[in-house]
C-alpha cells in the first residue's frame, strides 16, 4: 500500500497566486509532525522504483536527482539505525518530500510536460533547507561533498551604517566644539 500525502490548500482569492512557498512549507511541516514510522517503511520499499523517477527527470531538475539519491541514503540509514546524530526532524522532512515526489497527482500533476514536477523539484529544495542542519551533519558523517546539494546561505543582512560626513563637514565640526 502507498502513503498519501495530502495536497498543500489552494489559495481562492481572485487576482493572487494561487499557491506561493509559505504555502509549501507549512505542508512540509505539517506533514512532517504526522509522519510514522510504518511511512517511512513504506517508502524505503519502493527504493528502486523512485531512483528510475528521479533519473527520469534528470534533463528536466537536474538537482533533483541528487536529493532524491541523498535522501533515499539518509532515510535508509536513519532505518537501519545506522545514523543517530541526525534530527527526527530532518528524517521526517525528506520522508515527506519523498512520499510527494512518488504521489503523481499532487499540486501540479506529473504527466504534465515540462512542469509536472516542478512542484516536486520545489518541495525538495524547501525539505533540504529546512532540514539544512541534520543534511550537513549527515553529509560531514559520510564524506559527502554538499557542493550542489544545498544553495549557498543568505548573508545576514548589513546594519545600515549612517553615511560618512565629508571631509569639510568634519572640520567644521571640529572647529565648532
Amino acid at each position: 500500500m502507498r502513503a498519501r500525502m495530502a495536497k498543500p490548500p489552494a489559495r481562492r482569492s481572485a487576482g493572487k497566486n494561487l499557491l506561493v512557498q509559505t504555502d509549501f512549507t507549512s505542508y512540509l511541516r505539517e506533514k512532517a509532525d504526522q509522519l510514522a514510522p510504518a511511512d517511512l517503511q513504506t517508502l524505503l520499499a519502493q527504493v528502486d522504483e523512485v531512483r528510475e523517477r528521479a533519473i527520469k527527470e534528470r534533463n528536466t531538475h537536474p538537482r533533483m536527482e541528487r536529493h532524491v539519491e541523498l535522501a533515499l541514503r539518509l532515510l535508509s540509514d536513519h532505518a537501519e539505525g545506522l545514523c543517530p546524530q541526525i534530527p527526527y526532524h530532518t528524517i521526517s522532512l525528506l520522508a515527506v518530500a519523498m512520499l510527494y515526489f512518488t504521489d503523481p497527482l499532487d499540486v501540479i500533476p506529473d504527466w504534465i510536460p515540462g512542469i509536472g514536477t516542478s512542484d516536486d523539484a520545489l518541495i525538495f529544495e524547501l525539505a533540504f533547507e529546512l532540514g539544512r542542519p541534520g543534511i550537513e551533519r549527515y553529509c560531514t558523517w559520510k564524506g559527502i561533498s554538499t557542493e550542489g546539494l544545498l544553495l549557498p546561505l543568505k548573508p545576514p543582512p548589513q546594519a545600515k551604517r549612517p553615511a560618512a560626513k565629508p571631509a569639510a563637514a568634519r572640520k567644521a565640526t571640529r572647529r565648532r566644539g
